[in-house]
């Protein structure tokens, strides 16, 4: 069987032989994931100088990977070829490569003609504006380093956590461009090491998206990006001459303001007040980190507390039109993961604010993820919070926060909560003098309305009690296998049924109405059964003798129901006994 150069391989073909060197060998990570891979992944070149990518799925992995190293050359046969991916492709070619476990490679010593050690598909930066927001395929750049901003940890689109470093380059004519690496790449990259280099050091980035960012191009990495230090490539030449003289250092950036307060900085940081906080301007403030020491104290739930999230990049499910399948913009058909969103009430002595909280931010605070809530636990309810987030009320915590899209019906921006970090400090120190007494001077009764009682699972047995029981004393009960049905079936209602959005309903003790007299009876709570004294806000709680001189009119309709209902159930046993046999 002859060679079959890379040029002349097409989709969907058997029975080829190769002769070629893998120059790049990758194994990415899934998005959003740290222990979860997308299998391997490799670039060949031949002595056309022609590229292609090669792809192994995660099941062949440990067959494969263990054959192969970068750099070396290989006769390689029995695998088969595909069309190449429409999008996000390294390389471009037609075709792309599959091996598997029968997939056999011969390592051959250093041959006649000559393979090059590596592939580039360099863009000069004068057409880089060309590519922005381009997806069909990645791009290749080459540089001299001139500048590096230090590892750091950044919330991206306030629903996970992600490491970040940014790199300056520049080409020969002194243009420069900005790159961020993101997660792996950004973990991987040994940028202490190139700054103790005192000779020009240059890299080739491949597979990055090109993005504009104020005006300016910026790089950003991809789960395919590598990056190769001073590579034997014919570009490199011409580097070494225009900055041969050069002595600089590499210089290294300060640190992003916006990125996570870390706990050794949070204590000597200033905190904002709430009011102090509400009369920010998000113009002059989008790119400071904003800290301030507050209790949550109430929770808005007429837009939900979780949604339908796309499992990669954590956006918001849409149904497609004309049926009720579940659609990510970017990544198509999506199973649903639960994803936190809720909106709550901060308080301080000085005012009060609404923040929102998303995805792992969400998860720090209530130490639960919101798929554990949802599938194993069966919290599907969107409208109706669990105990594990209620019992959060009260808590005085340190707040990360951000501006984030301006909201028409408000004409204001959205507080979002990046971090939230635990505060052992009383927020106001409880003597007389203190001038401001907001918090005391709220109305214990209001409070008690607007908060949310918590819930049992919808397939949980219920436990009938007059007392206020909470969700984590009747939560999840042992699923039988009686109820494993009603059980996986709730679940699927909630993640694939698409519902219409009805008109939000306003947060009120409505919530806890029933349908009958004797529900009412059961349901219906004196002041102190709704809100404990330990459920209140912390900041100018009135003493607890004072919760216990509350207006008797709170408990009157529950003495009333139990009244009548007894005076009925007596009326009828007297009617028996006088009737006639």
């Amino acid at each position: 069987m002859s060679f079959t150069y890379i040029r002349d391989l097409q989709p969907f073909q058997l029975n080829k032989k190769l002769k070629v060197r893998i120059c790049r060998i990758w194994r990415p990570k899934l998005i959003g994931s740290t222990d979860q891979f997308g299998g391997l992944q490799c670039i060949l070149v031949d002595q056309k100088t022609d590229a292609i990518q090669a792809s192994v799925k995660e099941i062949d992995y440990d067959f494969v990977a263990p054959k192969i190293k970068a750099g070396s050359i290989y006769e390689i046969t029995h695998f088969y070829t595909g069309r190449n991916k429409p999008s996000h492709k390294i390389v471009p070619h037609v075709a792309q490569l599959f091996f598997n476990a029968r997939t056999t490679f011969k390592e051959l010593p250093t041959i006649q003609p000559h393979i090059p050690r590596h592939r580039f598909y360099l863009v000069d930066y004068t057409q880089l504006s060309t590519q922005i927001d381009k997806i069909d395929i990645l791009t290749d750049v080459f540089g001299h380093i001139t500048a590096i901003q230090p590892l750091e940890q950044k919330m991206v689109g306030n629903e996970r956590l992600e490491d970040k470093c940014e790199v300056c380059i520049e080409n020969i004519r002194k243009e420069d461009v900005r790159i961020t690496l993101w997660g792996n790449t950004a973990k991987t990259f040994d940028a202490q090491a190139l700054q103790q280099s005192t000779s020009p050091i240059f890299a080739a980035f491949t597979s990055l998206k090109v993005k504009q960012f104020q005006g300016k191009i910026v790089l950003n990495s991809s789960v395919s990006t590598l990056i190769f230090i001073n590579p034997d490539i014919q570009e490199l030449a011409a580097y070494k001459t225009i900055f041969s003289d050069s002595t600089h250092a590499v210089k290294m950036m300060p640190s992003s303001t916006t990125q996570l307060m870390t706990p050794q900085y949070l204590g000597a940081a200033k905190k904002l007040s709430v009011q102090e906080l509400n009369v920010l301007d998000p113009e002059t403030h989008k790119d400071t980190p904003i800290l301030c020491r507050a209790a949550i104290t109430r929770f808005d739930i007429r837009n939900g507390w979780w949604y339908k999230a796309c499992p990669s990049c954590f956006k918001q499910l849409r149904t497609a039109a004309h049926h009720d399948e579940l659609l990510c913009p970017k990544h198509n058909n999506q199973i649903p993961l639960p994803w936190f969103k809720v909106s709550l009430m901060l308080e301080d002595s000085t005012d009060e604010t609404n923040a929102i909280i998303i995805g792992r931010a969400a998860e720090q605070l209530f130490k639960i993820s919101c798929n554990e809530l949802v599938v194993q636990r069966g919290f599907t309810d969107q409208q109706q919070l669990p105990d594990v987030i209620l019992q959060t009320r009260g808590q005085v915590k340190i707040f990360q926060l951000r501006f984030g899209s301006m909201r028409s019906d408000f004409n204001r921006n959205d507080l979002l909560i990046q971090a939230v970090f635990d505060d052992t400090m009383p927020l106001i120190e409880p003597t007389p003098q203190s001038p401001d007494q907001s918090l005391a001077a709220h109305d214990t009764e209001t409070i008690g309305a607007q908060m949310v009682p918590p819930i049992t699972p919808a397939f949980s047995t219920r436990i009938p009690s007059v007392s206020s029981t909470s969700s984590a004393d009747v939560s999840m009960t042992e699923v039988m296998p009686s109820s494993k049905k009603r059980y996986r079936d709730a679940v699927k209602r909630a993640l694939f049924t698409f519902r219409p959005s009805k008109k939000p309903k306003s947060i009120s003790s409505s919530h806890v109405q029933t349908e009958t007299k004797s529900e009412k009876m059961v349901t219906t709570k004196t002041m102190e059964e709704i809100v404990s004294y330990s459920d209140l806000p912390i900041i100018g709680l009135k003493k607890k003798s004072n919760m216990e001189n509350l207006p008797t009119n709170t408990s009157t309709p529950k003495i009333e129901v139990k009244t009548s209902i007894k005076e009925k159930k007596n009326h009828e046993e007297s009617a028996k006994q006088g009737s006639p046999n």
